[in-house]
């Protein structure tokens, strides 16, 4: 009987709180050469080399001495070479610009008191020179300021004068009125855009006949002017000499695009009769 139940203790399954005896195995151990592998010796993936991102691949903040003005990386100047070193129609971002136009004006010849009444007139007028920008030679960086020579030729309407001599009145006049200047420009630039606006301040010397003398005398010669790049401007001009005071108002523009509509301008006052 003892050793029938001897076997069935034996046989019996184990209950369900004993937890089987299992061998346990120490986990490895990891390696010295695996501990202190650098973390230099990852390779980046070829994917993520278009998109690294971070503070140390942000760019450099501006030092303090750079400059607002700097000049302007990209296209050249339209009509130049040398990346605006010499420009054929005026820019501003050109150093050297040639200057070839052509004007109309209109406006009021008042002679002294004692020689005439004021009376209209208007002139044509043809001009070139060169302008440049100093300060940017030696400096890459824009500025607005910029000097020139200019000369310029205009044929305007002739002169009336009427003078009274022991009770007679002796009315004289001419057909047209020459005149040749030549004068200092000073330039304004009021932004980079490659057409921007400018103020133009000229002033010099006039030689013209005086009146109906015939008599050609020289005088002071000032214009104002406001610009779109060098394509085309407004002004207002006087020539100040001994009793001819000239006043006028016009517009000019570069002889490339408004040479055919000056030169209607000029047909159309001639046929006229204005010159």
């Amino acid at each position: 009987m003892i050793p029938l139940l001897a076997t069935l203790l034996l046989l019996q399954p184990p209950a369900a709180g004993d937890a089987p005896l299992e061998p346990t195995v120490a986990p490895a151990e990891s390696t010295d050469a695996t501990a202190s592998a650098p973390a230099d010796d990852v390779q980046a993936k070829p994917e993520d080399e278009d998109h690294d991102y971070g503070p140390f691949f942000r760019a450099d903040a501006p030092s303090d001495p750079t400059f607002a003005s700097q000049g302007r990386k990209g296209k050249a100047p339209r009509l130049s070479v040398g990346q605006g070193a010499f420009c054929f129609v005026d820019g501003s971002h050109c150093k050297v610009s040639l200057l070839a136009d052509a004007s109309v004006a209109a406006g009021l010849r008042a002679p002294a008191s004692n020689k005439g009444p004021d009376v209209p007139y208007a002139h044509y007028a043809f001009r070139g020179g060169l302008v440049m920008r100093p300060l940017m030679f030696k400096r890459k960086a824009w500025h607005p300021w910029g000097v020139g020579v200019v000369g310029s030729w205009s044929m305007g309407t002739g002169a009336v004068t009427v003078e009274a001599n022991n009770e007679e009145i002796q009315q004289r006049q001419t057909d047209a009125t020459p005149a040749a200047r030549v004068a200092l420009v000073n330039q304004l630039w009021l932004n980079q855009k490659p057409h921007a606006p400018h103020l133009d301040f000229t002033l010099g010397g006039v030689r013209s006949p005086v009146l109906t003398s015939g008599l050609p005398l020289i005088g002071t010669h000032a214009e104002l002017a406001f610009g779109w790049g060098g394509w085309g401007a407004v002004f207002a001009s006087g020539d100040f000499l001994d009793q001819d005071t000239r006043v006028s108002f016009g517009f000019r523009a570069h002889g490339i695009a408004a040479g055919p509509l000056i030169g209607l301008a000029i047909l159309g006052a001639a046929l006229g009769g204005a010159l």
